[in-house]
């Protein structure tokens, strides 16, 4: 097919890096007739790929080229049999020159060995062939964060091995349509914990109902498939005594355990079928809730820099615990306030910090009275200083919520001390995000929101279901980042439903 320079590409483009075989127009022109390339300049943009969907929706995948192998650049959450089984490129080629096969004629891009284009120059006595095949996109600068979330794995409670059915409640023990008061963390990338406190240190108000079951209360899980391993291993810890689990920024999970004389005690886990190990003990008590309410955050690492924060006693200035760690060894603890009541509403507020460094900022997770519009996330400076509030994130009239029914910030839960909204701080490719789930009494919301205005949300990494989880004892939710993957990874428990795990990448 004859092609007069004709363009087919869109300025939306972005144009290829100056590393990449490319060429100035006015070079083209220099010897009329004896050109035979497929051009690639700062004025005109790369090959591309336009993929239309089923509603007819477009997109781009740019391209960049190396000598004459032409990368269509995919995210990897993209499945390249579905954009480019199928697919027709779009190029441009010098002037009076010809090419084969017919670019209009769609091709098969993920076939082995590639798609082979040759380009003839008008004279007929230069060509030059092209490799046409499949990469992933550029990797995003450090500091810019993530760019698209994926679901990876979902497990509804019964198929996690624990007895009852969601949705049915009907059971006289509440256990069995899910409220374990469940707390759930990565142990290393291999692993995840859920601790259910409800089978650990039951607390019903029907006494026959107190039986513990460690086996139910203490499960491992494979982190791929959500597949059974075994129960965790406590040592000589008590079971009763474990209030809450997280993991660092690693993935390196760690445990509150408060002691018959009412101090606690932070142990590590490298592995969760072996002994855990004493990390430090601290004189407060972390875990004086005897609801849903305890916790702990993570910011950093633990074996170097990082900061820890807990709950402390409920009240009208909101207190919790900030223990610093230098060298992998506590170094501080603090008792900061948020300025916001914590035993107000269903007497829920939790904080966590947003970096690993002495004196961090933090971010508060909060209910404030009844009814809709009852979410708060606010963040905090050291000193207890409100430095920004979310937005209605919620609300869905025209501005982009996340769900019809949903008004305003969300809604509080009606147990006391239950879990909502759950906060929580970490770096995803140097960018700070906020993991927030949250919800009405009808419906679960899990998003993942950037830090510095609490409203942006990082595309696909959200999930929303509807169940009855009025009276449940609400959410936890951990993640990692794998720096060596350029990937971060997020799990998230919620009484009355499951388990679920998604996977952010940083590629443009």
């Amino acid at each position: 097919m004859k092609l007069n320079k004709i363009i087919f590409l869109s300025s939306a483009v972005a144009a290829v890096a100056s590393s990449m075989t490319s060429c100035k127009d006015d070079d083209i022109f220099t010897v009329d007739g004896q050109q035979a390339f497929i051009i690639c300049t700062n004025k005109v943009d790369c090959p591309y790929v336009e993929y239309v969907d089923e509603n007819g929706a477009k997109t781009k995948f740019k391209s960049r080229m190396s000598n004459d192998t032409i990368y269509i650049q995919l995210n990897p959450t993209v499945d390249p049999e579905v954009i480019l089984s199928e697919a027709t490129l779009k190029f441009c080629i010098s002037k009076g020159s010809t090419v084969k096969p017919d670019p209009t004629i769609p091709q098969d891009f993920t076939v082995e060995g590639g798609v082979k284009y040759t380009v003839t120059s008008e004279d007929g006595k230069t060509s030059r062939t092209y490799v046409v095949t499949h990469g992933l996109t550029d990797l995003l600068p450090y500091g810019e964060g993530a760019t698209i979330g994926a679901l990876q794995v979902e497990k509804q409670f019964p198929d996690l091995g624990y007895p009852g059915e969601r949705a049915n409640f009907g059971f006289a023990d509440s256990r069995q349509y899910g409220d374990i008061n469940g707390y759930i963390s990565f142990c290393g990338h291999d692993y995840v914990v859920i601790l259910g406190r409800q089978y650990t240190d039951p607390h019903f108000d029907d006494a026959s109902l107190n039986v513990p079951n460690y086996d139910l209360g203490l499960r491992v899980y494979n982190a791929n498939d959500f597949s059974y391993v075994g129960k965790l291993e406590l040592g000589s810890i008590q079971p009763a005594a474990l209030k809450a689990i997280s993991s660092d920024w690693n993935g390196l999970m760690a445990g509150v355990v408060v002691t018959a004389s009412g101090s606690s005690e932070i142990y590590t886990w490298d592995n969760p079928l072996s002994a855990p190990k004493l990390l430090g003990s601290v004189s407060e008590n972390l875990g004086s809730a005897s609801d849903g309410s305890n916790y702990i955050q993570i910011s950093g690492d633990l074996k170097a820099q990082a900061n820890i924060t807990c709950g402390a006693v409920r009240g009208p200035e909101g207190e919790h615990y900030i223990i610093h760690l230098e060298g992998g060894q506590i170094v501080s603890t603090d008792k900061v306030s948020t300025g916001y009541s914590s035993g107000d509403a269903n007497g829920f507020q939790m904080i966590a910090p947003m970096s690993p460094e002495p004196k961090p900022d933090y971010v508060i997770g909060d209910t404030e009275g009844s009814g809709n519009n009852t979410i708060k996330v606010y963040i905090n400076s050291f000193a207890g200083n409100t430095k920004s509030v979310m937005p209605g994130v919620l609300q869905s009239t025209g501005a982009g919520g996340f769900h019809d029914w949903w008004v305003g910030t969300g809604s509080r839960l009606e147990r006391t001390g239950a879990r909502r909204p759950y906060v929580s701080c970490m770096q995803i490719n140097g960018k700070d995000y906020v993991m927030l789930l949250n919800g009405t009494g009808w419906w679960w919301c899990n998003t993942l929101i950037q830090a510095d205005d609490l409203n942006t949300r990082i595309e696909g990494a959200e999930y929303d279901f509807s169940i009855n989880a009025g009276w449940s004892f609400g959410a936890s939710g951990d993640w990692y980042w794998d720096e060596s993957e350029t990937t971060a990874y997020w799990v998230s428990w919620i009484d009355r439903h499951g388990a679920f795990k998604f996977k952010m990448t940083c590629f443009e």
